[in-house]
């Protein structure tokens, strides 16, 4: 194939192509024969087929052409793929966007993944594309922008555009009409540029609300607008970035994206990371700011509900995929699910069948293929299920297919960036042995735009669409617009009118507003243009909040926040909307009633407002997200709450039991403890309004407070010290006796609910030994399920008796215990100091051996701040040599032992798969052993032998000691200002306010202990490596095919 190339002016930046691709072009037969020649299979057009995935010829090798490549595709029935634009029109293409007038800007990401060497000029580019003839086919090209170096985000704003290209987002501008940008000027500065060049500050996405929002790449940073030069710098961390488009203002928004940012018709925000290809962004570190006391670090929902791996979910579970191409993932426990999920975009357009308008999409360029999935309302946040069963949206046999951006167009289709490369992987993420044999030029000077648009909308159609754009479209004509189907031009005409902020909008704008009868999607749109107008009155929102759209409702209680200072005004409006019957305004509304004096002290509407959220707790008490925002509403009101929940009326529904422990919590760290019997009277009080169950889970959540807070050291029962032996509080005594006594009975009732047995279980890890104890080890004696087992595990655990480490761990019963038993038992006495010395005991007498301690407990023990127990535990285990190269010497010869890869897979779970995953088996603490499968034996040996050799990035590990004597080694999950998620062996997460931590440190050691040698033989150490190296294909799955 030829391409003609005609210069269009004397500048060789400017060109056109004249052909055009010819394949494109070519009638359908010949196009069949050519196919049927290079042995490609063509996918089938009758939308009546099925599309479940085929066994498909492995495509040449080696990229193949455009039309090539378009045969490679197969996409669902009633669906076509156009070639928009491919090589040498574009090359490494990675995000896009049309501006009014219909033209597409293509960042070109060409240094990807190293640059283009020490000493070169950047290379990454912006490319301004044309359809002059209006077929629908890209012919002609602009450098609008040259000399960037990984360019990866491209947003038009004011004749301009908005480019993410890290450590900066830019504002380029073509002045003089060449095709060109002459203007150029830096935003915002200081987004990391630390991390590989795939994480990096992308996807500049104007929302509803008028901020444009950008992904940090799951890095950090110190950004600041070069241009208001007394600003203050923002911190990133963990945390995306959002900033007004004139560059005036900016500030970190939660999420935490890798490379993806999209809104749903409402402005609500979806991120993703390579595992999790849809999460929802629920609310505001700011909103749990304001209590702090609230032990919640969460602030966005993982949406996956079908999941490969269970035991991953809510960090890093992954949805099942259904690729055709023959690539293979660098995890071999990744095959069949996403490894590089992107681009997550909410479709709006209707240049699809209508059934997929809302759902959600997403690339994984590992698998060649786009995925799509449905999103269903669960109370404050959304579950993502398979859109098609057992298939993909769009997938292709070629293994150069990329797919890496996807995005909405004029016409209404969904346009999709095929970055096309031979290796897409970036180095940093491959073995340091696979990175020497690893192609990472190929296709660098390639890329194609594909169109993907359903059947029966013809070239004619879609060009007649094409040609209506809004270049020159009136402020009225805008304003209309913003009732339009079609996302692309309801988004263009927003920016459109915010960037004009014309004062005649403010009347039709304001008509969308008083017509009942309007598209709810174009009154929110008005709603907040008039606001950024200053033109939004009282007079204009207070009826929105009865709105007949729910989210209508919610946006208009965002807006209500602005006007709190006059909130005696607005209380009368908000408080009913506690009451609504969409749990998204509820929830909205528990964060608006927050805001009313948010930090001061409680005021004459105090009882009101508590009053209405005790309503939606109580209704939704079983979301987290709504007790989380309930409880960040009430700081100062705690009490107040606690009285609305004791006067509700006889025939409401009970509140959910892990409602009141947390609130137990709440209220425990929120009031001086001299005013807890006080509080715990009328909870116990013969007329309490409290059933039993309710009591108990309250009074847990109270201990839980108790447990750091009260004087009396590390003994006596905490449950004692939290009631108080005042004369005054006999009666809660005698009544919390009773408690605890039907507590007894009930954990040991195997006919009642699981989870309310083990509610039971929690009250009893606070009373005394002699009250709950033997009902405890009772639950471990007999076959009860894992579930209680545990809880009581945890509960004895938690209670302050020497004896707790001696019962545990006698020989007959410690040795009945399951291996995930016995695994909770170590962490329940490891991770409380006062039974340390009691598993110290057993270890020296032979009781319990040392084997059963893996290496990282020992590392804890022998590291412990306590130099009696770091001396004992040294005593039992031997120091861990000092030199780990000399250890590593003594090993290297297991590699030519003959090896059992099916005893290497017992000594993984034994040593392994407490931190570690593999082949659908272990726990996500550590890292999961990307490419171990083509790394050489030697090579991982090493890593387990001196694990401080190469530490994965985000995978340092932390000490955590908390003031009640506990000691927490693992992963910080999640932060806030308030609280931290620490993530320990087996994927146990535990949350501590930052008010309970004594001391913090990051260990400049990897979290993978040292001294594994002591646990494992020189053979063991070769059946591993057997293992670990997949010899023997051992228990790999055979109904998903590699990628």
């Amino acid at each position: 194939m030829t391409i003609g190339v005609h210069l269009e002016t004397p500048t060789p930046r400017r060109w056109r192509v004249l052909n055009k691709l010819g394949l494109s072009k070519l009638n359908a037969s010949l196009a069949l024969i050519i196919a049927l020649c290079l042995g490609v299979a063509v996918m089938a057009q009758d939308p009546k087929e099925s599309a479940k995935p085929e066994a498909a010829t492995p495509p040449p090798e080696g990229p193949l052409s455009p039309e090539q490549a378009r045969q490679s595709f197969q996409s669902q029935p009633g669906l076509r793929v156009e070639l928009v634009a491919s090589e040498p029109l574009i090359a490494s293409p990675v995000a896009m966007a049309f501006d009014e007038g219909g033209r597409l800007y293509v960042a070109e990401n060409r240094g990807y993944p190293t640059g283009p060497g020490e000493g070169r000029p950047a290379i990454g580019r912006i490319a301004l594309l044309e359809d002059t003839d209006g077929d629908g086919t890209m012919d002609m090209r602009s450098e609008f922008a040259e000399g960037l170096t990984y360019p990866n985000g491209v947003l038009p704003w004011r004749g301009g555009l908005i480019v993410t290209c890290a450590p900066e987002v830019l504002y380029l501008r073509d002045t003089d009409g060449d095709g060109k940008a002459d203007e150029r000027r830096v935003l915002f500065t200081g987004f990391d540029t630390k991390g590989s060049t795939q994480l990096r500050v992308s996807h500049p996405t104007l929302s509803i609300d008028n901020w444009v929002y950008v992904t940090s790449g799951l890095q950090g940073g110190k950004v600041h607008a070069p241009s208001v030069p007394d600003s203050d710098s923002v911190s990133l961390s963990r945390t995306d970035f959002r900033f007004r488009p004139d560059g005036t203002s900016g500030e970190a928004a939660d999420g935490g994206s890798q490379f993806g940012i999209t809104f749903d018709e409402f402005g609500r925000r979806f991120i993703c990371y390579n595992r999790v290809q849809v999460q929802h962004v629920v609310l505001s570190s700011k909103t749990l700011r304001r209590n702090p006391h609230l032990a919640f670090s969460g602030t966005v929902q993982n949406c996956p509900a079908e999941t490969v791996a269970e035991p991953l979910r809510g960090h890093g579970a992954a949805a099942k995929l259904f690729p055709i191409s023959r690539n293979v993932t660098t995890a071999d426990s990744h095959a069949g699910t996403f490894t590089a999920a992107c681009a997550v975009t909410v479709f709006r357009g209707d240049g699809l069948p209508d059934a997929y308008r809302g759902l959600v999409f997403s690339c994984d360029p590992t698998g060649n293929l786009v995925h799509v999935d449905r999103l269903d309302p669960q109370g404050a946040t959304f579950a993502a299920y398979p859109a098609i069963k057992g298939a993909e949206f769009l997938a292709s046999r070629d293994n150069w297919c990329r797919p890496v951006f996807l995005a909405s167009g004029p016409d209404g289709a969904l346009y999709v960036c095929d970055m096309y490369r031979k290796t897409i992987e970036h180095p940093d993420y491959l073995p340091v042995e696979i990175r020497k044999r690893t192609d990472f030029e190929g296709g660098k000077g390639m890329g194609r735009i594909w169109r993907v648009v359903r059947d029966d909308l013809s070239p004619d159609q879609l060009k007649a669409r094409r040609k209506v754009t809004l270049a020159n479209a009136t402020t009225k004509e805008l304003c209309d617009t913003l009732r339009t189907q079609v996302g692309w031009r309801r988004d263009t005409a927003h920016r459109l009118l915010l960037e004009r902020k014309d004062q005649e909008a403010v009347e039709p704008l304001r008509a969308i507003l008083a017509n009942s009868e309007a598209d709810p999607v174009a009154v929110v749109h008005a709603l907040h243009l008039l606001e950024a107008f200053n033109a939004l009155t009282d007079e204009t929102l207070r009826p929105l909040l009865k709105h007949r759209a729910a989210p209508v409702r919610e946006h208009a209680l965002k807006l209500v926040e602005t006007r709190l200072s006059k909130h005696q005004e607005w209380l009368a409006d908000i408080l009913p909307c506690a009451d609504d019957k969409d749990p998204r305004v509820r929830f909205q509304t528990a964060i608006t009633l927050g805001e009313i004096s948010a930090g001061k002290a409680p005021t004459e509407e105090a009882p009101a407002i508590a009053q209405a959220l005790a309503r939606i707790a109580v209704r939704d008490g079983s979301d987290r997200w709504l007790r989380a925002v309930v409880f960040s509403s009430l700081s100062g009101r705690e009490t107040l709450f606690l009285t609305a929940l004791q006067q509700r009326p006889r025939d409401s529904s009970p509140p959910a039991p892990e409602l009141l422990k947390e609130f137990g919590r709440l209220l425990g760290d929120s009031q001086p403890t001299e005013a807890w019997p006080g509080l715990i009277r009328p909870i116990l009080a013969d007329q309490s309004s409290f059933s039993p169950a309710e009591q108990a889970a309250l009074l847990t959540g109270l201990c839980e407070a108790g447990r750091g807070r009260l004087k009396g050291g590390q003994t006596g029962s905490i449950l004692d010290s939290v009631i108080g032996h005042d004369p005054e509080n006999q009666a809660s005594e005698g009544a919390a006796r009773k408690l605890v006594a039907a507590m007894n009975e009930a954990a040991l009732d195997q006919a009642r609910p699981v989870e309310e047995r083990a509610a039971a279980v929690g009250l009893l890890a606070f009373a005394d030994f002699a009250q709950g104890g033997e009902t405890l080890l009772a639950l471990l004696a007999r076959q009860d399920s894992r579930e209680i087992q545990v809880a009581a595990v945890r509960a004895l655990g938690v209670q302050r008796d020497d004896r707790v480490a001696e019962a545990l761990l006698e020989p007959g019963r410690f040795a009945s215990f399951s291996p995930a038993v016995r695994d909770e038992v170590l962490s329940a006495l490891i991770s409380q100091s006062q039974h340390i010395p009691g598993l110290l005991n057993a270890l020296e007498s032979g009781r319990v051996s040392s084997g059963v301690i893996d290496a990282l407990r020992r590392r804890q023990l022998t590291q412990s701040r306590d130099p009696k127990i770091r001396e004992r535990a040294n005593a039992i285990f031997g120091a861990v040599a000092g030199d780990r190269a000399k250890v590593y010497d003594e090993f290297k010869d297991v590699v030519s032992l003959t090896s059992d890869p099916v005893k290497g897979q017992v000594v993984f779970r034994r040593e392994c798969a407490s931190c570690h995953r593999l082949d659908r088996e272990g726990s996500t603490v550590g890292p999961d052993l990307f490419g171990i499968r083509n790394q050489e034996k030697p090579a991982i040996l090493l890593h387990i032998l001196v694990p401080d050799h190469e530490i994965t990035q985000g995978f340092a590990a932390y000490t955590v000691a908390t003031k009640d004597g506990r000691v927490l080694t693992g992963l910080i999950a999640s932060e806030t200002p308030t609280s931290l998620t620490l993530r320990q062996p087996l994927g146990k997460e535990d949350t501590i306010l930052r008010t309970e931590v004594e001391e913090l440190a990051a260990s400049k050691q990897s979290l993978m202990p040292q001294g594994l040698e002591k646990n494992i033989s020189k053979q063991e150490f070769a059946d591993l490596l057997a293992y670990l190296k997949g010899e023997g294909a051992l228990d790999r799955p055979k109904e998903e095919p590699a990628r």
